[in-house]
C-alpha cells in the first residue's frame, strides 16, 4: 500500500531532488547509455537546480538503458549473482528479496552489498517508468532546497 501511494504522489506531483534527495535517474545518468543530448539536459537542468521533466517518448531508450546497466552490475566483481553459501547459512536474510532478468532469478541483499542495492535503484526506477508511461504522463523532476 505504501508504494501504490508513493507513486501515486509521483505521478500527480513529480519527485523532488536536491544535493541530499538523490534520485536514480540523477544520480547515475552518466553511466546509462542513453543519448548525449538527453545527458545533457538532466546535467544542465540539476546543475542550475531546475524543475525539469523527462518525455515519455523517451522512456523506451531508458528502459533500454537500464537493462543494460542491470546486466554490467551483474557482471560487477563485487557483485555474487546467487549468493548460494550465504543463502544456506541465513536464509531469511538472503532469500527474501529475489528479482528475474532474462530467464535467471538473483537475490539481492541491498543493505550490506552496495552493487545489489544500486540494481535495486534501477528496478525501482523501471517500475517508475512503466507506472508514468501507462499513466501518459512525463516523469517530472522538482527541485526542493
Amino acid at each position: 500500500m505504501y508504494k501504490s501511494k508513493y507513486l501515486e504522489r509521483i505521478l500527480e506531483n513529480g519527485m523532488y531532488y536536491n544535493s541530499i534527495l538523490s534520485q536514480y535517474l540523477i544520480y547515475d545518468y552518466e553511466n546509462l547509455k542513453i543519448s548525449n543530448l538527453l545527458k545533457e539536459r538532466i546535467k544542465t537542468n540539476v546543475d542550475s537546480n531546475q524543475n525539469f521533466e523527462i518525455p515519455l517518448s523517451e522512456f523506451s531508450t531508458i528502459q533500454i538503458a537500464l537493462d543494460l546497466r542491470i546486466e554490467e552490475l551483474l557482471k560487477h566483481p563485487d557483485f555474487d549473482p546467487f549468493k548460494e553459501e550465504k543463502r544456506k547459512r541465513f536464509p531469511e536474510q538472503y532469500g527474501n528479496q529475489p528479482f528475474e532478468f532474462h530467464g535467471k532469478i538473483y537475490y539481492l541483499h541491498t543493505k550490506t552489498f552496495p552493487v545489489d542495492s544500486l540494481i535495486d535503484r534501477i528496478i525501482d526506477f523501471k517500475e517508475l517508468l512503466e507506472e508514468h508511461f501507462k499513466a501518459n504522463k512525463p516523469l517530472k523532476y522538482l527541485y526542493k532546497e
